[in-house]
């Protein structure tokens, strides 16, 4: 099975040259399942969301999607408050899902944007204790498929090099539920930054390792320090290769290639 994770696209930011180099690339690569780990706009704009559902309705395979903080609405206070998501179904609900079951893979999206927070910075990410039952109950229920994975937009580990970034609230308490369903993986995105990390969580039954896999902004000119791309996961059992694909100033060129765990930087 193949699985092609994107994340932070940023329309109203947005490169057309690379925008349609993705769709090129993922037509050639024919996934399984294209996962967007949020972040399809810039200001929740119902024109970026217009041009974010075309390009993912452009792609002819299913998508995982999941919100990001930029996806709320920027401009409109009162909906932000009252409806934070009613842009972001009413456009990208006809186009993607929120979980996939099929062939050994079992994934599941969460929403861990938050219309405001106890900071300036609106920005971080949480998820909730029903969030939390619900991965639980998910996995749970789906304990015979090998390969399982979790999609949030913000992250479970950051760099020491980005400071201003907050790792997900009650994260602690899901990584603990993913380790002991055998969840392989969280793919997220928000840091703008590309890069796989193991955390060896101890149990009971056992040590497990969660490996979470951050990637770059897809096609915004927001990027930070590292070129724009996207990764492809070849899932073989309970495991997978991870291949990145990075811009180079005319396409997404295949990269580095590992296995789902080796870190990288």
């Amino acid at each position: 099975m193949r699985i092609v994770h994107c994340s932070d696209i940023h329309y109203g930011t947005e490169d057309p040259a690379m925008v349609a180099g993705f769709v090129r690339c993922v037509r050639e690569l024919s996934p399984d399942l294209v996962v967007a780990s949020g972040d399809f706009t810039m200001a929740g704009r119902h024109a970026e969301y217009r041009a974010a559902a075309a390009m993912l309705g452009s792609l002819s395979t299913p998508v995982l999607a999941v919100p990001g903080n930029h996806d709320l609405p920027v401009y409109n206070l009162v909906e932000r408050f009252v409806s934070p998501l009613r842009r972001y179904r009413r456009h990208l609900g006809p186009v993607a899902r929120d979980a996939f079951v099929g062939g050994p893979a079992a994934l599941l999206g969460l929403n861990s944007a938050r219309p405001w927070g106890l900071s300036f910075n609106w920005s971080h990410g949480r998820l909730s204790a029903s969030q939390v039952r619900r991965a639980d109950a998910f996995f749970e229920k789906h304990a015979g498929r090998p390969f399982k994975a979790l999609v949030v937009h913000h992250p479970f580990q950051v760099p020491e090099d980005l400071p201003g970034f907050r790792t997900i609230g009650n994260g602690d308490a899901m990584l603990e539920v993913l380790a002991r369903h055998g969840v392989r993986a969280v793919l997220a995105g928000h840091l703008h930054r590309q890069f796989q990390i193991s955390r060896t969580l101890t149990l009971d039954s056992g040590a497990r390792d969660v490996v979470l896999v951050q990637v770059s902004t897809l096609c915004s000119r927001r990027a930070r320090d590292q070129a724009n791309g996207f990764v492809v996961l070849d899932v073989q059992g309970s495991d997978a290769e991870l291949t990145e694909h990075l811009w180079d100033g005319s396409r997404f060129a295949e990269g580095n290639r590992s296995p789902l765990g080796d870190a990288q930087s």
